[in-house]
């Protein structure tokens, strides 16, 4: 069991992603789709950061023009997390030893298990 930190920008998809994790028995480090509305922009920076910290793996949903996702990821990096990003196998960045590409979202908990 991990605690995983979920960063992406479709709603939809982090939240399967997240049902599947739990599913599986992992702990999410914050549910940020659940509480998108709660909060000021600032309060949800300060969370969303420590959870990050606090994560034992942080999956990314890659997605063209996403923003917030990709400062999470960084993070993660600069934290040497274990990082599993899906649906992007070719950036610059995802060559870091701690980086795990995945073709799909359906590839990640059997990731996890394996880095475990």
């Amino acid at each position: 069991m991990a605690k995983v930190y979920v960063a992406g920008k479709n709603l939809k998809r982090a939240q399967a992603v997240m049902d599947a994790l739990r599913k599986d028995g992992h702990i999410i480090a914050y549910d940020w789709v659940a509480l998108i509305e709660e909060g000021s922009t600032k309060e949800k920076a300060i969370i969303e950061t420590q959870a990050v910290r606090d994560s034992d793996v942080l999956v990314y949903l890659w997605e063209d023009n996403q923003e917030s996702a990709r400062y999470e990821a960084g993070m993660a990096m600069g934290l040497k997390k274990t990082i599993i990003v899906s649906g992007k196998l070719d950036s610059f960045f995802f060559q870091i030893p701690n980086v795990h590409c995945v073709n799909s979202d359906e590839e990640i908990i059997q990731r996890i298990a394996e880095l475990r």
